[in-house]
């Protein structure tokens, strides 16, 4: 108890602490989310599921991740944050354990609900765990150490899990994160301790909640419907009209509550919007580009998985040394210079990328992959310490959960936006008899391949296009010197 104790009064040496528990969850989730893209294909044909299906593989995830995102992080406001993190390790590793158990595409689905749940728990708790112990210390630096670990958990769920499939079954592409989900709670349970006291009244603004959530659920399920084709145009204008219904009167309460769930003057900080929203707009530009390669290097180029695994990797790697060398940088020479760089630098990349074709060799993709992996390592961790960072320590939480809605939000954008592009050259039933390695014959299959490398570059120019949008906006937060960080911990001077 005493060592606890003593790491908890050391700033630095319980930083390290929770980085140790923290990243075990970043690398959880970004293991089970590359690994999940590279086997899209043999997870489908193994339960018989169509191209709709296969896409909720993913979705159901996200949905699951953003839900009760914001009600995450009000309870973490108002109750703490260690307990709710474990919670969210156990949620998540159930998910794995049920996915993997999965005997037919809607069970699937379900348990990727689950696992998003606690995935979505992690990251939005594991945010604020980390600023509220980096105590004057090196925050964006301590930020990119878990990217580093979700980027090392991608590489190994792009390469270890094509060669599980290939060897194995594709259930345990699922079934891996068991053991480490059991391992993170136990060290969890021992090594973090509760640093952060809640100091306003606790009360739960169920009904803010249960607006908000029915807000989100119609808002993506009308996104992913909307990318389904004219067939369920009619139920997307609906759901579209409903959600912004929803919206409009959950912030009429969220004015009028006094305890809200989500505090709407956190808006009046322009450096904790305009880090939001140039989240959310790079979360549309960066949301489908895994699976949009995955599908050009699998379904145009006929590249096995573990092969397409080792393909991104130039992705993965450029993003790791990039994040690292922002995180460290950004903490000496203030956050947003770093992430407004970043976003032109991946716009940059994505224009590249939009020149794909067929025969564009592998080197060219190689290079465009890594400039956005650049980018998005510049981008990552400087923009979300300059949100952490802009707003009270009680509202974290909250801050957050809010972050981590709209990234999902954009994400499930993305991917509506690349299927829409994809339809435009390509049938649904084509893109599904490529996926599930339905018989074609020669002449159907050369060019369905080259119609789909076409629309995969298209789609490359729409989001790069989205990408620069956020760059252009971002040029109004420039700072002129580092902000000042988290007085609210101590009144100590900075070392």
């Amino acid at each position: 108890m005493e060592d606890s104790r003593r790491r908890v009064n050391d700033p630095s040496s319980y930083l390290w602490t929770v980085l140790s528990v923290t990243t075990l969850g970043a690398f959880m989730a970004g293991l089970d989310t590359r690994v999940v893209v590279v086997g899209l294909d043999r997870v489908a044909s193994a339960l018989h599921a169509d191209i709709e299906q296969a896409l909720w593989f993913t979705q159901a995830y996200m949905l699951g991740g953003t839900l009760m995102l914001l009600l995450v992080g009000r309870l973490a406001d108002l109750f703490g944050r260690v307990k709710l993190y474990l919670a969210g390790f156990a949620v998540f590793t159930l998910g794995s354990l049920l996915s993997g158990l999965s005997p037919s595409p809607a069970a699937l689905i379900a348990s990727r609900f689950i696992q998003g749940l606690g995935g979505g728990i992690l990251t939005t708790v594991s945010a604020a765990i980390v600023t509220d112990a980096a105590v004057y210390g090196p925050l964006a630096f301590a930020l990119s150490i878990n990217s580093l670990a979700f980027r090392l958990g991608s590489i190994l769920g792009l390469t270890l899990g094509g060669v599980i499939i290939g060897l194995l079954d594709w259930r345990y592409i699922f079934w891996i994160n068991v053991p480490v989900g059991a391992l993170a709670i136990l060290w969890g349970t021992r090594a973090l301790r509760e640093t952060y006291r809640p100091v306003e009244q606790k009360k739960v603004d169920w009904l803010g909640f249960l607006l908000f959530t029915a807000f989100i659920f119609t808002a993506l399920v009308a996104l992913t419907l909307e990318g389904y084709g004219l067939s369920y145009r009619r139920l997307v204008g609906i759901m579209a009209l409903v959600s912004v219904a929803l919206l409009a009167a959950f912030t009429v309460w969220e004015l009028r509550f006094h305890s809200p769930l989500l505090d709407l003057r956190l808006f009046k900080n322009w450096g904790f919007t305009g880090g939001v929203v140039a989240q959310f707009l790079n979360a549309i530009a960066f949301g489908s580009v895994m699976l949009l390669l995955t599908l050009y290097f699998q379904l145009c180029k006929g590249a096995p998985p573990a092969e397409a695994g080792f393909t991104l990797l130039p992705f993965e790697l450029a993003f790791l040394g990039f994040s690292l060398i922002s995180g460290r940088l950004a903490d000496k020479y203030g956050y947003v210079g770093f992430a407004i760089a970043g976003l032109f630098v991946g716009s940059l990349a994505l224009f590249i990328l939009s020149g794909i074709t067929l025969e564009t060799p592998y080197w060219s993709v190689a290079l465009g992959a890594a400039v956005l992996g650049a980018g998005n390592g510049l981008f990552m961790s400087p923009n979300t310490s300059a949100i952490m960072s802009s707003v009270p320590e009680h509202r974290r939480g909250v801050a957050s959960a809010l972050r981590n809605v709209l990234f999902n939000l954009g994400l499930t954008i993305s991917l509506n936006i690349s299927v829409l592009l994809l339809s435009k050259r390509l049938s649904y039933e084509l893109i599904t008899r490529l996926l599930l390695n339905a018989e074609l014959d020669a002449t159907q299959i050369a060019a369905g391949r080259r119609s789909l490398a076409l629309a995969i570059g298209e789609a490359f120019k729409v989001l790069a296009t989205i990408n620069l949008t956020a760059a252009l906006f971002s040029v109004s937060r420039v700072e002129a010197r580092l902000p000042e960080r988290r007085p609210s911990f101590s009144t100590r001077e900075s070392p």
